[in-house]
């Protein structure tokens, strides 16, 4: 895969950013530090999402930003939540201001889950700024909504400037398996979240248990997805990287898991 497609998000490094509820990193992860991780690993695109999120940078650290990520030939996403039109319009304007070319979002932000009608609504507020600039909205299939709705979504709103940003695993909790999510999806997909994962018996044999796994070691059939998806998009990795007890060992986990997963796709 080439490397202008290969990409880490904000989400590969969740521990190093800092999980509510868990010990946090003596030194959290920051924008630049994240910058400096996709040039040190050879990824092309970074995706600097909402468990860091760019509206809480300031202009000039957005503009030391896109010229370090100019400087290393790494280009930027920004991602958020939620479908309300005035945080997707200032989001668009963070995107032009990184010369990011892709926002990705979710359909809903805590408590507020629109239904279709609003969402509609919402999408044909916000898209005729997007596809004015000419910078694409990706809505991420989510647990919450099942991938029909949101294929619906993309439908009824009909926009040039709008797609999925597809995840293989977030369905599951609609009891919808990867299949059935590219089927659904993948023809307006426009942003790949590379998330591996397994499904193993618990020890007491009642249930299973659903966990993240390195790109490529897990039940994520990266071939399959090459050839559902639409040549050129950019694949981004997240990871579900498990707590290993403390923070350093987890931290380190995840950097593996970040470093062994771009040189995976680089050579799918």
């Amino acid at each position: 895969m080439d490397r202008a497609q290969v990409g880490l998000s904000s989400w590969a490094f969740p521990w190093a950013v800092g999980v509510a509820g868990y010990e946090r990193p003596a030194a959290p992860l920051t924008a630049p530090g994240l910058l400096e991780k996709a040039r040190e690993l050879g990824a092309g695109v970074l995706q600097i999402a909402d468990n860091l999120p760019p509206h809480c940078c300031e202009a000039a650290e957005l503009d030391a930003l896109a010229e370090a990520a100019r400087k290393y030939g790494i280009s930027l996403e920004v991602g958020t939540k939620g479908l309300a039109p005035g945080n997707l319009l200032r989001y668009l304007d963070i995107a032009a201001r990184l010369g990011a070319k892709l926002v990705r979002t979710l359909p809903h932000d805590g408590a507020d889950r629109p239904g279709l009608d609003e969402a509609v609504r919402r999408l044909r507020e916000a898209l005729p700024e997007y596809e004015q600039r000419g910078v694409l909205l990706g809505i991420e299939n989510h647990d919450f909504y099942p991938s029909g709705w949101l294929a619906e979504l993309m439908e009824r709103v009909g926009s040039p400037a709008l797609g999925v940003c597809l995840d293989p695993v977030n369905n599951l909790g609609q009891g919808e398996s990867g299949r059935e999510v590219f089927a659904s999806l993948a023809r307006h997909t426009v942003n790949f979240h590379c998330k591996d994962y397994t499904i193993a018996r618990k020890p007491t044999m009642l249930g299973f248990d659903v966990q993240g796994a390195p790109t490529g070691g897990g039940r994520l059939d990266l071939h399959a997805a090459q050839s559902a998806l639409r040549p050129g998009i950019s694949w981004v990795i997240e990871s579900w990287t498990p707590w290993q007890g403390d923070i350093a060992r987890t931290v380190a986990l995840e950097a593996e898991w970040a470093r062994a997963g771009v040189e995976c796709l680089k050579n799918l």
